[in-house]
């Protein structure tokens, strides 16, 4: 997939999150500092006008070192993804996926079909709870 800046999405890369997501990603770099972390523009939606980017700040994509696009190896992703998932407190995972699998609030494990998540863009992403309507 090759949108916006070329890497799994359509925005530029932001770093930028509500401060309850961005504990998550400080987290996350303590567990594996050799990671990054990153959202982007209306990721994965755009919020409402006036609000653009409040999905942005409520979701996450895991990447290798070397920033977005740096897919993560198979056993790493599952990894990272059973950290989050495992993670207690707030906030609470709206969705996850890694690789092939989508976790769903309410709903559970479902199959993820697209590749957006697997192979050369192999990343972990997660979005918290509460998110803005969509736009």
């Amino acid at each position: 997939m090759t949108v916006g800046d070329g890497h799994s999405g359509e925005g530029a890369t932001r770093h930028v999150w509500d401060p309850d997501v961005r504990r998550v990603v400080h987290r996350i770099h303590r567990r594996f500092s050799a990671l990054t972390v990153n959202t982007y523009d209306c990721h994965p939606f755009c919020g409402p006008a006036g609000n653009r980017q409040g999905w942005s700040r409520r979701s996450l994509d895991v990447w290798g070192a070397g920033g977005r696009g740096d897919a993560l190896g198979h056993d790493l992703s599952r990894h990272v993804a059973r950290f989050l998932f495992n993670m207690p407190g707030d906030p609470l995972i709206r969705h996850l996926i890694v690789e092939h699998d989508f976790w769903l609030r309410g709903a559970g494990w479902l199959t993820w079909s697209a590749d957006d998540h697997d192979g050369i863009l192999r990343h972990v992403h997660a979005t918290y709870l509460p998110v803005p309507p969509f736009a």
